[in-house]
């Protein structure tokens, strides 16, 4: 069974974002998380007490600086156990500063990582080669095999091409998916669908043909969301 999402956007009351996602069929949310917490909307404070007030599904997405993590997941456990979550997605990236050998210390965060959340599934997303880490096959097998554990979370637009999807879906199948779109020419952007040139037909009728799990539309327009939606869910029944 397929489950759509959508984000839970700052710039939105929290109230409109849920209203929106009931009317649009969306079964959760995606709330954004960084180093310093949850990001919301500023009248939404406590952040905690107003996504409990609706009670509607929500999932976290942790940008976590590698730099920064092991100061990051205490406080990121402690709301997702006040929120009773039981999955978790995490987005490392390593901006702050450049570490010599990057993916040897993303594994023993995430070691640690794993001891802590107990219980909570871990998704990982690759990343857009701009970042230059955990891009690349070699660099997210070593992770996976290094921690079996975890899940893989697929970023559409952050693939550099329809190879590397089938070589990173051959690596660790993925159960969520980030759906977007983007030209082949720009390395980083999160286009509506239809705008940038993937094949999303292609995809969900070769690559990921049968795919059930979560699919999380990283859109900030209201428009372009619904109508990625629809086009998504068109592309999937013509598949099965």
């Amino acid at each position: 069974m397929i489950e759509y999402g959508c984000l839970c956007r700052y710039f939105n009351p929290y109230k409109e974002e849920i209203a929106f996602a009931k009317r649009n069929s969306f079964s959760f949310v995606q709330l954004w998380y960084e180093n310093k917490g949850l990001i919301l909307h500023k009248n939404d404070k406590p952040f905690l007490r107003t996504i409990k007030s609706y009670s509607f599904p929500t999932i976290i997405h942790a940008l976590l600086d590698i730099n920064d993590f092991e100061k990051s997941i205490r406080p990121l456990l402690k709301i997702i156990k006040e929120l009773k979550h039981k999955e978790v997605i995490i987005h490392p990236i390593c901006q702050i500063q450049k570490v010599f050998h990057p993916n040897e210390k993303l594994n023993n965060v995430l070691q640690k990582t794993a001891k802590f959340f107990k219980g909570i599934t871990v998704y990982l997303e690759n990343n857009p080669k701009p970042d230059s880490f955990f891009h690349e096959e070699q660099e997210i097998e070593y992770i996976f095999k290094k921690n079996p554990q975890m899940e893989f979370l697929l970023d559409i637009a952050h693939a550099k091409n329809y190879e590397q999807m089938k070589n990173l879906i051959k690596i660790k199948y993925p159960k969520i998916l980030h759906v977007s779109d983007r030209k082949f020419s720009v390395e980083h952007e999160h286009l509506p669908i239809g705008v940038g040139d993937i094949n999303f037909r292609y995809i969900f009728n070769k690559l990921l043909k049968g795919f059930q799990g979560k699919i999380i539309f990283e859109l900030l327009n209201d428009e372009d969301i619904i109508l990625a939606k629809r086009k998504i869910n068109d592309i999937i029944k013509y598949a099965r």
